[in-house]
C-alpha cells in the first residue's frame, strides 16, 4: 500500500472532501479546500486524531488507478512481474532521463539479471520510472496494465445490438428460461428478416454467440435472475444476513408451521392406505426443544393449531403412560413470549389473536416467502421428515425424482397411532439427546440447565386454557338457549343470567373445533364464563365441528333421512356404514377424507374416547338395530374398530361412489 505524509503540498482527504496542506503555523496546518479554496486551519494532535479514527486518509494516486492494481491484490505472476520491472526502475531512478543514460543502465541490468528475454525499452523503463514515483514507491503501480487491453468500442451497428437487445429481452429474460443458442438463433433470424429489407451493400452483420454471451453478462445478475426465475426467487436467492433474532432465554421465541409427512398411512383395522397427514409442530428457539406437536388429518387451520400450542402449554406429565416404551422425559413446555408465524390463514384468524392477547404472547407475522425468517422450524420439520418417515416403508420421499417407480401406497404399513409413537419417541429419545451443532450441548440439558420449573409461565387453569382457546362466535341468548350450527346450548345458569341481565342477551361463545358436546358462554356485564353443554348429549359429545357439518350436509342431500337430531344420529350411523364399505372395497387411492373423519384428537380424554351411543338411537331401519362408537373417538391409538354392519344390503354398494364424493364435500 501506498503512504503519505503530512507535508506542505500533500493532498489529504478529511470526511470525503479533499484539502491541501499548505503550510504549518507554529502547532497548526491551513488547509486548502481543492474546490472552493476555502482556508482551514487544524491542530497537528487533531490531525493525528483524525487519521486514528479514519476520517483523514491520503487519497490514492492516479499511477494505482490506471494500473487498476489499487484495491486488488496481485497475483503471483503479476507480482513477479512487478518486481522485474522495478528492479529496472531503481537502476534509473537517479539518472537523468536521457537515452543514452537510460540504455546503458537498462543493458547493465539486463546482463545482471537475464530476464526478460529480450531488454525492456528505455521508453517503456522511462514510464515505469514515472508510475512509479507518483505512487511514492508503491510497487502496484508496475503491475502489468492488461485490463485495458483489447477494443473499446462495439464492432456491430447500433441497429444489430438493438435487435440483439429485442431477442434478449423476448427470449432470454423470461420465465421459459431459453438457452442462450435459442436466443441467438431468434436474433439471427431477426437480422435476416431486416437484412431483406435492405440493399445488399447495407446489409447488417450477423451477430455471434459471442456477443450475445457478452450482452447477456452485461446485464445486472439480479435483474436476469428476477426475469427468468421471478421477483421473489431473486430476491431469495441474493438476501443478505444483515443480522437476525436470537432468543436470549427459553420460552423468549418459539416458531410454529405446518408440512405433510413424507408417508403413506393406513387403516388400523383394513390396512388401506388413508394419505399423508399432517404436521404441526412448535420449537423453542433458544434451546432447540420441540414444546408441542400435533399430528393428524386435519389439514392447517385454527384447530390444529390450537391443539399444538395446548400441547405447549401443559407439562408432558402423561408421555410415559401412553407411550410406555419412551425412556426420556420431554422436558419442554410453557407459554412463550413472542410467537412466529407465517401468511397461513390459520395464523390470521380472531381466535388465535385472542389466544395471544390472553396469554401475553407477542404475535409476530414472517414476512412473504422467507422461509429464512423461522427457519429453526423449517430446519426440524425437514430433520423429522428425513430422520422418520424416510426409513418406513410407505415412505414418498421429498421428490419425484428420489421416489423414482417406488409406490407408496402398496408398501405402506405404518398406522397413524404407530406414526404418532415413533414421532413422539423420535423427539423424546433421539432427537432431544443429540447435540445440536449451534448449541454444543443436547437440546434437553440446554433447556434443564437454563429454565427453573418456577420461571416457566403456565395458563391460570386448564378449563380457562381450553376457554381462551376456543373459537370465537357471537349469539343472542334466548329461552330456547344458544343455537350453533342447529344444536342448543342451555344450563341452568344461562337460566339464571337471562333473569339477571335481561331476556335476550347478545353474548360471546367459545367452540372447542374438536367437540362440540358443549361450549363456553360470556357474559357481556360481568365477563364471566359458563360451561354449556349440548341438549342431545347423545349426538353431540365427542364429535367435532367438521364431522358435523359433514352428517348434516349428507342429511340434506338426503331427503328419506329424518330431519333434526334423530336424523342426526341415523345419519352418523349409515356414514359410519359407508366408510366401512368404502374401506373393504380394495381401491388404490387414499382414504385422507375418511381418515379425517374417523381421526381422534390426541388430548382427548381417555374416558371421553371410551363412550359408546345408544343402539336404539342409530338403528337404520334396514340393517337393524346394532351398536356404534362415536366417530370422533374411532382413529385414538388404543380404541377397538368400528363394528361393521352385519349385513350391508348389496344396493348400497353400486351407489356408494356418488354417495361418498357428497359425504366428504369440502364445508
Amino acid at each position: 500500500m501506498a503512504t503519505g505524509c503530512i507535508e506542505s503540498g500533500a493532498i489529504v482527504r478529511i470526511d470525503g472532501i479533499d484539502h491541501r496542506l499548505s503550510r504549518k503555523i507554529e502547532d497548526s496546518w491551513q488547509l486548502e479546500q481543492s474546490k472552493t479554496g476555502r482556508i482551514t486551519e487544524y491542530k497537528e494532535p487533531d490531525l493525528l486524531r483524525m487519521i486514528a479514527e479514519n476520517r483523514l486518509t491520503f487519497p490514492g494516486n492516479a499511477a494505482l488507478t490506471d494500473s487498476g492494481s489499487v484495491h486488488c491484490a496481485l497475483s503471483p505472476a503479476e507480482f513477479e512481474t512487478a518486481k522485474l520491472r522495478r528492479s529496472y526502475v531503481l537502476a534509473v531512478l537517479n539518472m537523468p532521463n536521457t537515452r543514452e543514460r537510460l540504455e546503458k543502465a537498462i543493458h547493465n541490468t539486463w546482463t545482471r539479471l537475464k530476464s526478460p528475454k529480450t531488454p525492456p525499452g528505455y521508453a517503456s523503463v522511462y514510464r515505469w520510472k514515472v508510475r512509479f514515483l507518483k505512487s511514492n514507491g508503491d510497487i502496484r503501480a508496475l503491475a502489468a496494465n492488461t485490463h485495458s487491453r483489447g477494443n473499446r468500442e462495439t464492432r456491430y451497428p447500433a441497429a444489430v445490438i438493438e435487435i440483439c437487445e429485442h431477442s434478449i429481452s423476448a427470449k432470454y429474460l423470461n420465465r421459459v428460461r431459453n438457452s442462450i443458442q435459442e436466443t441467438l438463433e431468434d436474433a439471427l433470424r431477426r437480422v435476416k428478416k431486416e437484412n431483406e429489407l435492405r440493399p445488399e451493400c447495407d446489409a447488417l452483420p450477423l451477430p455471434t454467440r459471442r456477443l450475445i454471451a457478452r450482452m447477456i453478462a452485461d446485464i445486472p445478475a439480479f435483474d436476469r435472475y428476477s426475469a427468468r426465475y421471478g421477483h421473489d426467487a431473486a430476491i431469495k436467492e441474493f438476501r443478505s444476513v444483515q443480522g437476525h433474532s436470537v432468543a436470549q432465554a427459553p420460552l423468549e421465541r418459539a416458531e410454529i408451521d405446518h408440512t405433510l409427512v413424507d408417508l403413506m398411512v393406513v387403516d388400523d383395522q383394513s390396512g388401506l392406505p388413508l394419505g399423508r397427514p399432517w404436521v404441526t409442530a412448535c420449537i423453542d428457539c433458544y434451546t432447540r426443544c420441540i414444546l408441542g406437536i400435533y399430528i393428524g388429518f386435519n389439514p392447517p387451520s385454527y384447530q390444529s393449531v390450537a391443539t399444538c400450542l395446548k400441547d405447549c402449554f401443559l407439562p408432558k406429565i402423561n408421555l410415559k403412560r401412553d407411550y410406555p416404551d419412551i425412556v426420556n422425559e420431554w422436558p419442554a413446555y410453557g407459554v412463550m413470549r413472542n410467537l412466529v408465524v407465517d401468511g397461513g390463514l390459520e395464523f390470521y384468524s380472531t381466535s388465535l389473536e385472542q389466544v395471544c392477547l390472553s396469554l401475553n404472547i407477542n404475535w409476530i407475522a414472517a414476512p412473504r416467502r422467507t422461509a429464512w425468517f423461522k427457519g429453526k422450524i423449517e430446519r426440524f420439520l425437514g430433520t423429522m421428515n428425513r430422520a422418520v418417515a424416510h426409513g418406513l416403508p410407505g415412505t414418498t420421499f421429498s421428490d419425484i425424482f428420489e421416489k423414482g417407480d417406488y409406490n407408496p401406497a402398496e408398501h405402506a404399513t405404518t398406522t397413524l397411532a404407530t406414526l404418532r409413537k415413533v414421532v413422539r419417541m423420535w423427539i423424546a429419545d433421539v432427537y432431544h439427546q443429540q447435540v445440536h451443532r449451534s448449541l454444543q450441548t443436547t437440546p434437553a440439558k440446554m433447556w434443564t440447565s437454563s429454565i427453573r420449573p418456577e420461571d416457566i409461565r403456565l395458563p391460570d387453569e386448564t378449563t380457562q386454557l381450553d376457554l381462551v382457546m376456543g373459537r370465537v362466535e357471537s349469539r343472542t341468548l334466548t329461552h330456547k338457549g344458544i343455537e350453533f350450527e342447529g344444536l342448543f346450548y342451555n344450563s341452568p345458569e344461562l337460566t339464571e343470567m337471562r333473569r339477571r341481565e335481561g331476556a335476550n342477551l347478545a353474548v360471546e361463545i367459545r367452540i372447542n373445533e374438536s367437540d362440540i358436546g358443549s361450549i363456553y358462554v360470556l357474559s357481556t356485564k360481568t365477563s364471566r364464563a359458563y360451561s354449556v353443554p349440548a341438549l342431545d348429549q347423545d349426538y353431540a359429545a365427542g364429535i367435532s365441528l367438521w364431522q358435523h357439518k359433514v352428517i348434516r350436509n349428507y342429511q340434506r342431500r338426503h331427503s328419506e333421512t329424518e330431519q333434526g337430531v334423530h336424523g342426526w344420529l341415523q345419519t352418523k350411523s349409515e356414514i359410519a356404514r359407508l366408510i366401512d364399505e368404502s374401506l373393504k372395497l380394495k381401491r388404490t387411492r387414499t382414504h385422507k377424507r375418511i381418515a379425517r373423519y374417523r381421526e381422534t384428537s390426541e388430548q382427548m380424554p381417555r374416558e371421553q374416547q371410551a363412550g359408546e351411543f345408544p343402539a336404539q338411537a342409530l338403528s337404520d331401519g334396514t340393517a337393524g338395530s346394532r351398536k356404534v362408537e362415536s366417530p370422533a373417538s374411532v382413529g385414538a391409538m388404543d380404541q377397538a374398530p368400528i363394528p361393521l354392519c352385519a349385513q350391508a344390503p348389496p344396493a348400497a354398494r353400486p351407489q356408494f361412489k356418488a354417495e361418498i364424493r357428497e359425504i366428504y364435500e369440502e364445508q
